[in-house]
């Protein structure tokens, strides 16, 4: 059956937080990856991209967190760079997306905080896509199997009809599982394979 509908996971895939990240820890005297070793823990991050806590109780946690583990660090300047970034967009995978758009219906699915709309607002994206799924507003998220039978729903596509792309393979592998045509995003060209040899592209 004819592909109907392409999911599109968000970061990872059509954004990208990599020089950012980097730059922000060692602005503020983190080390490699211990500001996001703290923020990204499940127990912080589960209960924000669930819905159970805001974006902003979050970051107030890992704050306190970060506080306690990295003493002679600055906290305070390093959360607010965090605030007022909100990385970038990968061009080549965002032409793929405006081509998908102009063939069919095209959606976000991300295990995103309550921030999410506002994250595509400051990016300019906000009305890019006909369906933006978040799981902190759903409750339930990816690589569960009731988010992607929620979001079949709402867009209203059979499994069979719909594709999906994402940076981790065990949320591509749960959606092929269901009967999603799954891919497992590396980087744009072998995205855009993937949409041609299933006749989307």
């Amino acid at each position: 059956m004819a592909i109907k509908c392409v999911f599109f996971d968000f970061d990872g895939v059509l954004r990208s937080w990599d020089y950012e990240a980097n730059t922000m820890e060692e602005e503020h005297g983190f080390p490699h990856g211990g500001m996001w070793k703290v923020a990204f823990t499940p127990e912080n991050v589960f209960p924000a991209i669930r819905g159970e806590i805001t974006d902003e109780q979050w970051r107030s946690n890992v704050a306190q967190q970060l506080t306690e583990k990295f003493p002679d660090s600055d906290v305070s300047g390093a959360m607010d760079t965090w605030q007022k970034h909100y990385g970038v967009l990968v061009p080549e995978v965002l032409e793929i997306i405006k081509e998908c758009k102009a063939k069919m219906p095209i959606a976000l699915l991300s295990n995103a905080t309550s921030r999410l709309n506002y994250d595509l607002e400051k990016l300019g994206i906000a009305d890019l896509f006909d369906f933006v799924f978040n799981a902190s507003e759903i409750g339930s998220i990816k690589p569960e199997p009731d988010i992607f039978t929620h979001v079949l729903n709402l867009a209203g596509v059979k499994t069979s009809e719909a594709f999906f792309t994402d940076d981790i393979a065990e949320n591509v592998d749960v959606a092929v599982q269901l009967g999603w045509t799954g891919h497992l995003f590396n980087n744009a060209v072998g995205l855009r394979t993937a949409l041609v040899e299933t006749g989307v592209l």
